[in-house]
Parts: C-alpha cells; sequence; structure tokens
C-alpha cells in the first residue's frame, strides 16, 4: 500500500512529488470534465503544467484514437522515460493514461489522481490498463503498476448520485470478497449522512481488500481472478448497452453481474441465499433495470470473447461464501441463462 495515499488534499501531496522536477518533464492527461481541477490540483506546485492531453468523456471513447492522442502530446513535447505523466480522471482517463505510460519508449513513470469514486477503489489500482477494441471491454492492453496513486475523498462531492453509485457496485464486491460485516455496513450505509473522513476509511478499507489480493498475484494467474467477480457478466451487459446505444455506467452493468453471478453461486457451490437477497434488493433498489432475456445469445457470445476463457465456454469464480472463491468454474448456458433471468 505504500503506493497509494490517502488525504483530504491532493494538491500538497503532489507539491511534495514533484518537488525538484522540471517544467517541461510533467504531462497531464484528463478529460473535458475532471481537466478543470488542474488548477486547484497544481496550485501549490511553483509552475502551472502546460503539457495537457484532455480527452473526451465516456467509455465510447476509450479507444486506440484517444491513446494516440496522448502519445502525441508526450512525442510533440519531448518526453522521456524519466518525465512523469500525471492522469486526473475516472478509470477512462487512468486506463488509457497508464496504457500510454507503460508503452510511450517502453514505459514513463505514472501518478494515478482518481476523481471517481470507482475510480478510487478499483480502476487506478492494481496496474490494469487498457482500451476497448472491436467492440470488447479492455481488449487491450497491459499490467504496469503506477508510481503513484492519491486517494482524494473530496473529489466524489462533485459526482452525480449515479456515477458514486456505480463506484459503490465495486465495494459490494470487496464486501463479498471480504466478510459478512463489511458487505452489512455497505448494504445499510446512508450515503448522504456519511462524513468524508468516514467514508475515506470506507475506501480505505476496500483499496486494501484490493491490494491484498493483487500483491499475492499481480499478473493474474490465479487468485487475483477473484477480483473479476461480478464482471464476466458485467462486461458483456456493458458491452451490449453500448452496443444498443443505452449505455450503462461500468459500475452499473457490475451491480446486475454482481446478481447473476451470486445466483450462479447459489446453484454451483451453496452460496447463502439469504445473502443474495439481500445483494439482489439493494441492487434491485438503486441501480437501472436493464432488458437482458431478449440479447440472452449475444450476451453469451460476448462472455465467450472474456480474456479469462482458457477452454470452450465461459470461466466464472464463483463464492462458496463470503470470503471464499472457487476460481475457474465453467458454467452452461442453459445455467447462465437463469442467472440473467434474475436480474
Amino acid at each position: 500500500m505504500e503506493s497509494i495515499i490517502f488525504t483530504t488534499d491532493a494538491s500538497i501531496v503532489l507539491a511534495e512529488l514533484l518537488g525538484g522536477i522540471r517544467h517541461e518533464n510533467l504531462f497531464i492527461v484528463a478529460d473535458k470534465h475532471t481537466v478543470g481541477f488542474c488548477d486547484r490540483l497544481f496550485e501549490k506546485v511553483d509552475w502551472i503544467p502546460s503539457h495537457v492531453a484532455v480527452l473526451d468523456c465516456g467509455e465510447e471513447y476509450k479507444s486506440i484514437e484517444s491513446v494516440s492522442r496522448i502519445w502525441m502530446m508526450l512525442s510533440k513535447r519531448g518526453a522521456r522515460r524519466s518525465s512523469i505523466l500525471v492522469c486526473v480522471g475516472g478509470g477512462v482517463v487512468t486506463d488509457l493514461g497508464g496504457f500510454a505510460a507503460s508503452t510511450f519508449k517502453r514505459g514513463m513513470r505514472c501518478i494515478n489522481v482518481p476523481t471517481t469514486l470507482l475510480a478510487q477503489v478499483d480502476a487506478s489500482l492494481g496496474g490494469k490498463t487498457g482500451f476497448n477494441f472491436n467492440g470488447l471491454k479492455n481488449e487491450i492492453g497491459t499490467f504496469s503498476i503506477p508510481e503513484k496513486v492519491i486517494i482524494d475523498v473530496h473529489f466524489l462531492s462533485h459526482l452525480p448520485v449515479r456515477e458514486r453509485m456505480s463506484g459503490f457496485a465495486e465495494m459490494i464486491k470487496h464486501g463479498l470478497l471480504s466478510d459478512r460485516e463489511y458487505l452489512t455496513r455497505l448494504l445499510s450505509l446512508e450515503y448522504q449522512e456519511t462524513s468524508p473522513e468516514d467514508f475515506l476509511e470506507l475506501i480505505r478499507r476496500s483499496v486494501t481488500i484490493k491490494d491484498e489480493i493483487v500483491s499475492q498475484d499481480p499478473r493474474e494467474q490465479g487468485l487475483r481472478k477473484v477480483l473479476n467477480f461480478g464482471h464476466t457478466i458485467g462486461h458483456a451487459i456493458e458491452s451490449l448497452s453500448i452496443m444498443r446505444g443505452m449505455a450503462l455506467l461500468h459500475g452499473e452493468a457490475v451491480a446486475l453481474g454482481l446478481v447473476a453471478e451470486l445466483y450462479l453461486s447459489v446453484k454451483e457451490k451453496g452460496f447463502p441465499e439469504e445473502i443474495y437477497l439481500e445483494v439482489r434488493n439493494f441492487v434491485k433498489r438503486y441501480y437501472p433495470n436493464y432488458p437482458l432475456m431478449e440479447h440472452v445469445d449475444t450476451l453469451y457470445g460476448l462472455m465467450l470473447h472474456d480474456k479469462k476463457n482458457e477452454r470452450r465456454g465461459v470461466n466464472f469464480t464463483l463464492l462458496p461464501g463470503i470470503g471464499e472463491f472457487s476460481l475457474d468454474n465453467y458454467c452452461s448456458k442453459d445455467l447462465v441463462v437463469e442467472a440473467l433471468s434474475q436480474v
């Protein structure tokens, strides 16, 4: 966790980290929303950064064209391997910026400043970078751990409720992967009544859960696959929503995927049904309903493209219980369709 810094003032942290860095060696990638944070973020640095790549907002721009825009800035402005790229934004920005940094001159330094809850508890951590390709989620990417990740809870006050709930789905997943007490606390949380300091502690708990898993398996050869829980079906739902022009946020799709994959866990591994129903009721209350059953063949085809598949069929991580993992489960198409019907 040494590379992850929790703070209530990211500008102070950045000033300390960038002390002694020459102006021409600092580069920034942000999107059209988060570029507005940059003046405040860098106000305690001795100079104002001018090398900034501003990306379009949204999952549809998580593409090779956006990566190329970052590469072009780095190349034209004379970036070196010793230069630093600071990624200010949500998961799309940190994924694209992290990929660009990991490949430019075979790897340059990178600092993530995640500004959404989803990025703070998941996307900016663990070193997965990449972009969507050929209609498939994160089809191209690398493993590259950022030099630092700065988590400042005050960015969350700028988020719409829908964006906050998108990130909260990943925290629910962390609860399922850890312990009953944390999961219960999340499912009963009154978001509006929780202070920034208390919520920062919840974020720290989720980050710790993910970090402990990633540190044991940084390149996803085994244990790290548990972090994909909810994502095999969730990514397929997300890709379908983009294809149909009715895009769900990443966490919204993951929330639906959690319900479906918990159902598979109940049927295949004996996961407690009462806990499954608690999570299902929470998701149905706070997340969008999305028509899935009329697209089951498309959804199943998208799942077959998942990177975790090592033989014919769809590979799932399932849970026998909270904090208990079963890797590499291949479920029948009929059972997967049955799970989709429960969402």
